[in-house]
């Protein structure tokens, strides 16, 4: 590892053996602080009533600090907004709905669609991203983070792109509005691939119904009678319920009783004959 990452053993050593600083040392304490007095409050303080009880304990600090801290770990008010309830960053760019709730599509990587939801772990939120080819409904792409990002978006159409190698300049992208799909990140790298990029309207779900859909399935069939998880036992319950029950498994009425899959077989077969 010391040879790839060009540093030296001793120096190695020197930086494992090192103490914490003075300012990681004030932030543990500072965001344990933090956690349990929101555990106190059952999850129902945001960052600023937050920052005022630790100010009130004597801890110097402000609200950008316990902000970021709070961040960093996941943590999101039980009464917080709800995604799609935000306000509009002026400047940033807005697609137009080229989708047009055009659902059914006769090729698979053609039209994919995405959209992130949230579940409540014990130690905050784990955000989800995914990505579905309308083709077969089936998920080609996910990731899994517990800060809501633009990295969150990247991560899960890099994981579609390399499944399915598509033809980008044949593919159109859909997503609503939110401040990760129109962030630069994602943007231009959609756009160094040529594909095609299309938004719901704003405030109107129905124009991403089937991305919204497969999360009210997962949530129904699978997290719900689940309890409370840990994001690690989350991920992995995610992973199997899109690679191994879903994809394979879930017969989904749209296309004809048969799974993503065994959909996508079915149809290739068909062409070959």
């Amino acid at each position: 590892m010391c040879g790839v990452l060009d540093v030296s053993r001793s120096g190695f050593y020197k930086w494992r053996a090192r103490s914490a600083s003075k300012r990681s040392v004030a932030n543990d304490s500072l965001l344990g602080y933090l956690l349990k007095t929101a555990s106190q409050e059952h999850g129902v303080p945001g960052y600023r009533k937050l920052w005022k009880a630790a100010t009130d304990a004597g801890f110097i600090c402000s609200k950008n600090r316990v902000q970021r801290l709070l961040q960093g770990i996941g943590y999101r008010s039980r009464v917080a907004l709800k995604p799609g309830y935000r306000k509009p960053v002026v400047g940033m760019l807005v697609a137009p709905n080229l989708l047009n709730r055009e659902f059914s599509i006769k090729d698979k990587n053609r039209v994919w669609v995405s959209d992130i939801t949230q579940l409540r772990c014990k130690e905050g939120w784990l955000y989800v991203a995914t990505v579905l080819d309308l083709f077969s409904r089936a998920i080609v792409g996910w990731a899994t983070s517990c800060i809501n990002n633009a990295e969150l978006v990247h991560a899960a159409i890099k994981s579609a792109w390399s499944k399915r190698q598509p033809d980008g300049a044949k593919l159109m992208f859909h997503s609503d509005q939110g401040v990760q799909y129109r962030s630069e990140q994602v943007l231009s790298w959609l756009t160094k691939k040529k594909v095609t990029i299309s938004m719901s309207r704003r405030g109107n779900c129905w124009d991403n119904a089937c991305a919204e859909s497969f999360f009210a399935l997962m949530k129904k069939e699978w997290f719900n009678p689940l309890g409370t998880l840990t994001r690690d036992e989350a991920s992995v319950e995610v992973q199997y319920y899109i690679d191994e029950y879903y994809n394979r498994v879930r017969r989904h009425g749209t296309l004809q009783g048969v799974s993503p899959m065994n959909y996508e077989k079915q149809v290739t077969q068909r062409c070959l004959l």
